[in-house]
């Protein structure tokens, strides 16, 4: 009896999450109501008010279970896991494209134009703090860096939504393994490097 009240409520939840994709797409989540979602995912008021309090609430839930499961895919147990094997791309990055992918719909409609502009910066933020906690974990001698610590979790944090913007938007034409190879390069190489430029060369 549980399992299947488990089921009808992941269910219930699942439908609700994609009419509230669709119509955020269709029109912006400003010109949503609660009577357009329930008619979305075929389901009555009553429902809907069992699981939320109101649009915001469908919109918060989503966003905070879609970062914790982000969050709890990614990040990084050790270092093998950010560096990974040479020549293959950081196991790291691999799990970002592949969650990314599997919720395409998801992140595709929230950093869309018509998307929520909040859950964009709520991303930055997160990427900022498990950047921040992996190169305390691993970065032994603070002193040690080349450049301030926030410079590069800032350069880091904006490359990374920069190519996830860039994959959404070209309709993801790379695989996930291809775009965490890219980034593993740059990240690992610099980006004038991966393109072949060297001090040298300007010599």
């Amino acid at each position: 009896m549980t399992v299947n009240k488990d089921l009808r409520i992941k269910k219930t939840q699942r439908s609700l999450q994609e009419a509230l994709l669709a119509l955020i797409n269709e029109k912006g989540f400003d010109a949503i109501s609660v009577k357009d979602l329930t008619e979305q995912a075929e389901i009555n008021r009553a429902t809907f008010y069992r699981h939320y309090l109101d649009k915001y609430d469908l919109l918060d839930k989503n966003i905070d279970n879609m970062l914790l499961d982000l969050g709890n895919t990614v990040i990084p147990k050790n270092m093998n896991e950010i560096i990974g094997k040479d020549g293959e791309p950081s196991p790291m990055y691999v799990k970002l494209f592949e969650f990314i992918f599997e919720n395409a719909s998801f992140f595709r409609t929230m950093m869309s134009k018509n998307g929520i502009s909040s859950f964009q910066y709520r991303l930055i933020v997160i990427m900022k703090d498990y950047i921040s906690m992996a190169i305390d974990e691993f970065q032994q001698q603070q002193n040690s860096m080349h450049t301030q610590k926030e410079i590069v979790i800032n350069y880091i944090t904006y490359a990374i939504i920069g190519l996830i913007n860039y994959w959404l938007e070209s309709d993801m034409k790379y695989s996930p393994q291809h775009m965490a190879k890219q980034l593993s390069d740059i990240a690992f190489s610099g980006p004038l490097s991966t393109l072949g430029i060297t001090k040298k060369d300007n010599r």
